[in-house]
């Protein structure tokens, strides 16, 4: 049984009171922000969908050449990644990779992150072709609310921070993060979602690593897109078939 069932009627009056906590900070904090538009003719294009047949159990990861596949390509075989949920923690998955081997002497696939979904997400990267060993760890993902919108925030050793919006669905870089006016955020990617099956994410991967990009929007279809509050959506979810209960 998934931990956080056993939790929930504890954790439910934590998500209101976290929830009500935002509202006087928004008041007080009134800004407009610079925007750095983001390029999508410069994005890779990736989906991520629900395996089908698994429930909320696999999520695979495809590559959408662009576009042409805009819902995956034909062949399921072809995906790039994929998230298989822990049988103990709803909001937890491990993710693996097509191009990772399988070890000689027990035949297991080792993972490339793991992350965490829910009122402290993270996300734990292992190992990534194209990301600097400085980046290899944790990565908490923190909440930040202002007047405009609502946050999930995470930092990286390259010295800048990077939220989601709960507006738009933006994955944004920022620049002089909490100094009002002087505040640059650039926009480096988006989701699109497909209701409960999954959605579509693009990235400019030249400025922040496929993988982390890929699980810190996971997170966020979760616990954050998935709920009327803004957070707790592992919850008080919008669509309970989002990320089901069942134990699969």
């Amino acid at each position: 049984m998934p931990i956080e069932l056993i939790l929930s009627p504890l954790m439910r009056p934590v998500v209101r009171a976290k929830a009500l906590l935002f509202h006087p900070h928004r008041r007080s904090s009134r800004y407009v922000a610079n925007i750095i538009d983001l390029d999508k003719t410069q994005a890779k294009q990736y989906v991520v969908l629900k395996q089908f047949g698994s429930g909320s159990k696999v999520f695979d990861v495809y590559d959408t050449d662009n576009g042409k596949y805009s819902i995956g390509p034909q062949d399921p075989s072809k995906r790039l990644f994929w998230f298989k949920r822990s049988r103990a923690v709803k909001g937890a998955y491990k993710m693996f990779s097509s191009f990772t081997t399988q070890t000689e002497k027990d035949e297991v696939r080792e993972p490339v992150a793991v992350m965490r979904a829910g009122l402290r997400s993270n996300i734990l990267l292992i190992r990534s072709p194209d990301a600097p060993v400085a980046e290899l760890g944790w990565h908490v993902i923190n909440h930040r609310v202002d007047a405009n919108d609502s946050y999930r925030m995470f930092s990286l050793a390259d010295g800048f921070t990077y939220q989601w919006t709960y507006l738009g669905k933006w994955l944004e870089r920022i620049t002089n993060v909490g100094e009002k006016e002087s505040e640059v955020r650039e926009r480096i990617g988006q989701v699109i979602p497909h209701g409960d099956k999954g959605f579509t994410i693009f990235i400019d991967e030249s400025k922040i690593v496929r993988e982390i990009a890929i699980c810190s929007g996971l997170c966020s279809y979760i616990d954050q897109w998935n709920t009327n509050l803004e957070v707790g959506g592992i919850y008080y979810a919008r669509d309970k078939t989002h990320v089901r209960w069942k134990r699969d």
